[in-house]
């Protein structure tokens, strides 16, 4: 069995409230995910982690769903570590010695399908794995990206290949919407992920991380895109 974390900060600088904000109708962004994993019998239990009370009000009651965890203020700003809040959760609150599985997912990723989710479950389980990490292909390859300087400019990759059927390397991209450590895995090094972490690839279909007005609005219009897997 896993049990999942739902970080959720209430200061948001990109979008206001965007944790909060009606997705479907009905229906707000941190609400639509936990209604997802409610019906993920692989997971018994999801914490929610956050500083609003204001936030725990919005958010469906259910026996499955903790929301007593208290999160402290110098773990709610923006400069806030997240490693530094799973530190603190499994200190001061969820103090069991069990190796528990943890699932740590972000409400501002709700593209990531159900479907995508219990496959990596799946996964996890079948090859014994203690963390785990959503990965997708980039979009745009990094031998096309420029860095400004001020008004000037260079590659960002100093080896340039042209044409892209040359293009030898797989850029990969850390989505951020599930990560899986267990237990063990973060008492040892304090992350909840590090070098040795297990890329899972999903479908870029599968990821939108809402930090903006047109990134809301775009996962909204991707929610029931028919080319989802």
């Amino acid at each position: 069995m896993f049990y999942a974390i739902i970080p959720i900060k209430s200061k948001s600088k990109g979008l206001k409230n965007k944790n909060v904000l009606e997705i479907k109708k009905g229906v707000n962004l941190a609400n639509f995910t936990i209604k997802k994993l409610l019906n993920i019998k692989e997971i018994k239990k999801i914490y929610i982690l956050t500083d609003s009370e204001r936030y725990k009000k919005k958010i469906i009651n259910h026996k499955k769903i903790d929301k007593n965890y208290i999160r402290k203020n110098k773990l709610s700003g923006t400069d806030a570590k997240i490693d530094d809040l799973i530190y603190d959760f499994f200190k001061t609150y969820e103090k069991s010695k069990k190796n528990y599985k943890v699932l740590l997912f972000q409400v501002t990723s709700p593209v990531l399908s159900k479907k995508e989710i219990t496959k990596t479950l799946r996964f996890i389980s079948k090859n014994n794995i203690s963390s785990l990490m959503h990965v997708t292909r980039v979009l745009e390859s990094p031998y096309e990206m420029i860095v400004m300087h001020q008004k000037k400019w260079s590659y960002l990759m100093n080896k340039r290949i042209i044409n892209r059927q040359n293009y030898k390397k797989k850029f990969m991209f850390i989505t951020g919407s599930l990560f899986y450590f267990s237990k063990f895995f973060f008492k040892r090094w304090k992350k909840i992920f590090n070098i040795k972490t297990i890329p899972y690839e999903i479908d870029r279909i599968n990821f939108i991380d809402i930090d903006d007005k047109f990134t809301f609005e775009l996962a909204k219009k991707n929610l029931d895109n028919k080319t989802r897997n």
